[in-house]
């Protein structure tokens, strides 16, 4: 899977799909903290890893009030693999996008995740 920027995504991916990633153990304050690039750097890690169908993309917002990593999705099986991750719920906050999702990601996950990707295994919660 190819990664994009952001702005490129979204010049080339309008109607993509999109899963967000809460980051409940970082505070507002955190916006450009260490810790929430090395979440952002675990998803894309993650993302890179998973069975290719287009293309996808990064960012960390802040709009929400609290830091969200966006993950833009070209497709959508894509994205249903790491909805499925996170135990993603549908939800309707981020119009413009053919699905939206969103998911916690709380420290059990993180560690989940991590564990997965060092030892190539399945990601399990």
């Amino acid at each position: 899977m190819s990664s994009l920027s952001w702005p490129a995504f979204l010049k080339n991916f309008s109607q993509g799909h999109i899963v967000v990633a809460v980051s409940v153990d970082v505070g507002a304050d955190e916006i450009g903290s260490r810790r929430l690039r090395g979440l952002r750097d675990l998803l894309h890690r993650v993302n890179g890893r998973m069975a290719s169908n287009g293309a996808f993309a990064l960012t960390v917002s802040r709009a929400a009030g609290f830091p969200e990593i966006l993950c833009g999705f070209e497709a959508q099986a894509d994205a249903d693999v790491l909805a499925e991750l996170g135990h993603a719920e549908s939800t309707d906050r981020y119009p413009g996008f053919a699905t939206q999702r969103v998911f916690r990601l709380d420290a059990p996950l993180e560690a989940s995740l991590q564990a997965a990707l060092l030892t190539d295994g399945d990601i399990a919660r």
